[in-house]
């Protein structure tokens, strides 16, 4: 098989195929993680299969035939969903864009870039495992999906991996050069006791700030970091209160449900605000379900009206709900991958553009991956 060289196509349109996969595989990811949202969206779907079609042709296009058939295994996959043959889920979403990442790499080497994760041998394997997923029986489709999880990502653990044991929160914070007084020492005490409240947030506070705390500072500390520690610590205390069938229900909430989930910022602002010395802790916590464009609550504020550690709070507190409350029913990294994608997809609209640039080399910083 002979793979052209960079070097003879066309300057032009080499540099035309360039910009159109730098738009082409972004749209396809957020396509993918919308349709976890909506999942029987047939605009979505019909939209996703136009831009992985235009990708296949363009690859023609370029004379990278041999790349062809994988997103004509993709085509395959679509087509079973625009035509009901099999449904979309989130392990269906992991295998498109664990595919897309790699038929990206696969074309940046074909064009003279770094090696790319599998070879063309493995990618006519993964083709044909995808084909066979489109055509196989419903009853199968699970374990299908898992076994070509795994096939595409040898790496990935079917079972979470045991977390280490976090350091003590007053060495964490010490890191950040902040003082832990008594104050902090009992918001922490209430945030650990409000985590034993449900299984799905144990060490969910520690995580929550590092890495807020870590934006923080990447962004020049425009939150004193006491502060931010603080309100990290007691943003959700309102939730601890909700009832357990309520904190845990999958189906979608009735009106009445969603008021008492949404009247939870104000709670542990209530509670915070009569100790004048953590105002800004207390405002932080007020604000960090609003959102960038205005659509958040309880005040519906744009950015430019909202605290920059709520910012940021929004972010890690998002993040970190979609990289693990549904943890136990998927791959160790299928998480961690759809959480970057749907947080930079969300950039002007739910999370501030500027604060989720920092996020990005906050992420980069503590676990090595860097967003696409």
């Amino acid at each position: 098989m002979t793979i052209p060289r960079s070097d003879d196509l066309s300057t032009d349109l080499l540099e035309d195929f360039r910009l159109d996969a730098a738009e082409q595989f972004p749209r396809c990811e957020q396509l993918l993680i919308e349709l976890e949202h909506y999942p029987d969206d047939e605009p979505r779907l019909r939209e996703l299969f136009r831009v992985v079609h235009t990708l296949k042709g363009n690859l023609g296009y370029v004379g990278l035939n041999h790349l062809m058939p994988l997103p004509q295994a993709m085509e395959d996959v679509l087509d079973a969903l625009r035509e009901r043959r099999i449904d979309f889920d989130s392990l269906l979403g992991d295998i498109l864009l664990l595919n897309l990442d790699h038929l990206r790499e696969l074309i940046r080497e074909a064009l003279g870039g770094g090696a790319a994760r599998i070879n063309p041998t493995q990618m006519l394997a993964l083709s044909e495992a995808l084909h066979n997923l489109a055509g196989g029986a419903p009853a199968k489709q699970s374990q299908l999906r898992r076994t070509l999880l795994q096939q595409l990502d040898p790496s990935t653990q079917l079972q979470q991996p045991k977390p280490q044991q976090a350091p003590p929160i007053q060495h964490m914070l010490a890191q950040y050069g902040i003082d832990t007084d008594a104050d902090l020492l009992f918001f922490a005490e209430l945030m650990q006791a409000g985590e034993r409240r449900s299984h799905y947030w144990e060490g969910r506070g520690q995580r929550l700030l590092s890495l807020a705390l870590t934006i923080n500072e990447l962004g020049g500390k425009l939150t004193e970091p006491a502060q931010l520690a603080a309100a990290v610590c007691l943003h959700d205390l309102g939730m601890a209160f909700l009832p357990l069938e309520l904190l845990h229900k999958e189906q979608n909430l009735s009106r009445d449900e969603r008021r008492q989930m949404q009247a939870h910022p104000r709670q542990g602002f209530e509670l915070l605000r009569r100790m004048p010395k953590w105002a800004a802790a207390a405002e932080i916590i007020l604000q960090h379900q609003e959102h960038a464009d205005g659509s958040g609550y309880p005040k519906a504020l744009t950015e430019v009206e909202i605290a920059p550690g709520a910012l940021i709070l929004g972010i890690v507190d998002t993040f970190d709900a979609r990289t693990h409350e549904r943890a136990h029913q998927t791959l160790s990294k299928r998480p961690l991958m759809r959480a970057i994608l749907e947080i930079n997809g969300l950039a002007g609209r739910q999370f501030s553009s500027h604060w989720v640039e920092v996020f990005n080399r906050a992420l980069q910083q503590q676990t090595g991956y860097t967003p696409h």
